[in-house]
């Protein structure tokens, strides 16, 4: 029996795959299982992470001020868009503290050339 339990723990900690596909700490996208389930985190130690855009990220950007994510929603594939001032974020506050958005495309445009929004650099 407990051969058997280590089997089936080893099968499930090995079968969950997940990995940071894009890096700005304290910034990072993170896949968890699917290529569908991407989030922009707020990084605050090497294993841990707080979450600021959830799934699905499909597009993130970044410069010296902003951080800009764009998220397909997972039922029937809205676009909106989002920006965070690096300058106001830290790892105490929640998403809904510091995420600015969502907003839609057109209003995107006019907040990017607003406040100097940066282009996305990493499209998934």
């Amino acid at each position: 029996m407990k051969r058997a339990s280590l089997i089936i723990i080893t099968i499930f900690l090995f079968s969950c795959d997940s990995g940071v596909e894009w890096r700005d700490r304290p910034y990072q996208v993170v896949r968890i299982d699917t290529s569908d389930n991407r989030t922009l985190n707020h990084e605050i130690s090497e294993s841990a992470s707080i979450g600021r855009v959830a799934t699905e990220v499909i597009a993130v950007g970044s410069n010296e001020k902003w951080v800009v994510a764009k998220q397909k929603s997972n039922n029937g594939g809205v676009i909106s868009y989002f920006y965070i001032e690096r300058a106001k974020d830290n790892k105490f506050l929640n998403s809904d503290e510091i995420t600015n958005g969502p907003f839609s495309e057109v209003e995107f445009i006019q907040l990017k050339s607003e406040l100097g929004l940066p282009e996305f650099s990493k499209e998934f």
